[in-house]
């Protein structure tokens, strides 16, 4: 979930995924999903206290670590807790690539029993570090540093002039590089194109609109490689979506992550609850 506009699921969210047949691949109904996106309320997992022995800091990073109060005044993770959530983003950031990483300039991390998992967006990210697995607070963290590479690291300038996309009340500019991403799918940033399919995202979540999906789309193909690859052998929207992401943002860096022979029917709603490697994942 980006910062600069917190975007809320509606009526409209539903409406779009019945004229695209959505069906998405889960236990849920969609609208516990919505509700489950919205609120940001993930699966009832003990947060693991258990203490990374390695000394990790994140002011070399040059980022600036904010109390949880101040995102949530009744925030109150203990300090091991703490030290464990910073030592797992710190490991997250160290394996991912550099540009993004040296963009991002304010961190706030908070313990509460449920709010959004994650927010991100310019230079800064807002993590919820109590009730979800080390696994799922990795993919978050990868996800909000897919929207700081979209609107913090891309970005256009106003000489070029304002494009149909806005980002809440920050106008995306035509000689932004995320426009090349953007319009595969969208016609604007509130309206997906009449020719969209469920196929054409790797996520339900993904579809809520163009900044989502580029950062569903970031977290897929560091986390999901294969399964993204695969994927996009069938759907020629998700290849170019795969190339624009393997040319544009990562450089020609591709990952082996991820599983083989995956289903190119299925859509899961929501990519950082996906199972990957996270041993694998960090480079550490």
């Amino acid at each position: 979930m980006r910062t600069a506009t917190i975007t809320f699921f509606n009526l409209g969210t539903l409406l779009l995924a019945i004229l695209l047949g959505q069906n998405w691949n889960t236990n849920a109904t969609f609208d516990q999903q919505i509700q489950d996106e919205v609120l940001a309320e993930t699966r009832a997992v003990a947060y693991n206290h258990k203490a990374v022995s390695e000394e990790t800091s994140l002011e070399e990073l040059g980022i600036t670590l904010h109390p949880g109060t101040e995102y949530k005044p009744e925030s109150n993770g203990s300090p091991r807790s703490l030290s464990h959530c910073k030592s797992l983003v710190y490991r997250t950031l160290k394996s991912l690539p550099e540009e993004p990483v040296k963009k991002l300039k304010h961190l706030t991390l908070y313990f509460s029993e449920s709010g959004r998992r994650g927010l991100g967006g310019g230079n800064t990210i807002i993590l919820r570090c109590q009730n979800v697995t080390d696994e799922e607070l990795a993919a978050v963290l990868v996800h909000e540093m897919g929207h700081i590479m979209d609107t913090g690291v891309m970005e256009g300038s106003w000489t070029a002039g304002e494009s149909q996309f806005v980002d809440g009340s920050k106008p995306i500019y035509k000689n932004d590089p995320s426009l090349g991403f953007y319009t595969l799918s969208f016609k604007n940033d509130t309206e997906v194109k009449w020719s969209a399919t469920k196929y054409d995202f790797v996520s339900g979540y993904a579809m809520t609109d163009p900044f989502e999906d580029f950062a569903e789309s970031y977290a897929y193909y560091i986390l999901h490689g294969k399964e993204f690859r695969e994927l996009a052998q069938d759907n020629d929207i998700l290849e170019r979506k795969y190339n624009y992401l393997k040319t544009r943002v990562f450089k020609g860096k591709e990952y082996e992550s991820g599983e083989e022979n995956v289903d190119e029917k299925v859509r899961h709603f929501d990519v950082t609850v996906l199972p990957y490697n996270m041993k694998e994942f960090f480079i550490l």
